[in-house]
């Protein structure tokens, strides 16, 4: 883990270039459409894995009030330049009161966790009865999920880190968690090398570069 936070730590500065090239224009536009669409329009949620803040920026609203929580000081700086409230912390171990958040979300953090159940678990805890947890995961069965692995192949400093995921394997994931999938959806429908300008969400089908997987914590009995 500390190899991946060094090399984040080390990315922070110039991290959000990426979302000014036509490639990260098409990605950012398209995620954020995905979460726009399945979190709540109101309420306290946390960012798991904010980075940035880039995303945290975007879906804060008068109404829907967002916390970021990284394990990179120098990426949380640069939330803080974009005036969000900020945790150094780990998403196995919140530090936040149980059952105090009306929703959740993570984008492309999974792939980066050594413990990825026992995160689930931890934000799990700090979720309201009912409240959402959204997850953002690229496609590992998609010319996305292709493009990234090659990036890893020729050592990309981030992607080298990282474990690709399908739709069946976060289920299982998440239902070992203790949740539930309400909803599926999927987007990047365009490849890498081909980016559109018109951002789709449609039905989870096979081939789409990202997934969101809505989920919320399994009623006890």
């Amino acid at each position: 883990m500390r190899r991946i936070i060094k090399v984040f730590e080390e990315a922070a500065a110039s991290y959000d270039d990426w979302y000014s090239r036509p490639i990260g224009v098409y990605a950012f536009r398209s995620e954020l459409r995905g979460l726009e669409a399945l979190l709540p329009s109101s309420g306290v949620g946390v960012d798991v894995g904010a980075g940035t803040g880039v995303f945290a920026e975007q879906l804060s609203t008068e109404e829907r009030s967002l916390v970021c929580l990284d394990l990179s000081p120098n990426m949380l700086r640069e939330a803080g330049r974009r005036r969000l409230p900020s945790i150094l912390a780990s998403a196995e171990s919140l530090p936040l009161r149980r059952e105090c958040l009306e929703f959740a979300y993570m984008v492309t953090v999974l792939e980066f966790l050594p413990n990825p159940l026992k995160a689930l678990q931890s934000v799990g805890a700090v979720l309201k009865d009912d409240a959402p947890l959204v997850i953002l995961m690229i496609n590992r069965d998609s010319p996305w999920g292709d493009h990234y692995a090659k990036l890893a192949e020729k050592g990309h400093p981030i992607f080298s880190n990282a474990r690709l995921y399908t739709l069946d394997e976060v289920s299982s994931l998440l239902e070992k968690a203790g949740y539930e999938i309400a909803e599926t959806a999927g987007t990047l429908t365009a490849p890498p090398d081909g980016p559109e300008q018109e951002c789709k969400l449609v039905p989870f089908r096979r081939g789409v570069g990202v997934i969101l997987v809505k989920a919320r914590k399994t009623p006890c009995k």
